[in-house]
């Protein structure tokens, strides 16, 4: 499997889990986190998924998963 079939997804699951984090408990740390690092997880799923269709890699989207990966840990 290619990793913009993982990125993307986990990375709507971040976002609407910062969304549903915010909403029940008012917490602007969950909302800032779920957004911000879900957002860069789809920007890299997408940047690997143009580099896909042209048959390349993007190292950019790799390093930014890396880094986002590292921040979760």
């Amino acid at each position: 499997m290619h990793d913009f079939c993982f990125t993307i997804p986990y990375g709507l699951i971040l976002v609407c889990g910062g969304i549903i984090g915010y909403f029940k408990k008012g917490s602007l740390a969950s909302l800032g986190g779920g957004l911000g690092i879900g957002f860069l997880l789809i920007l890299a799923g997408y940047l690997s998924l143009q580099a896909f269709h042209k048959r390349k890699n993007s190292y950019f989207a790799l390093i930014l998963e890396t880094v986002c990966a590292a921040v979760l840990a």
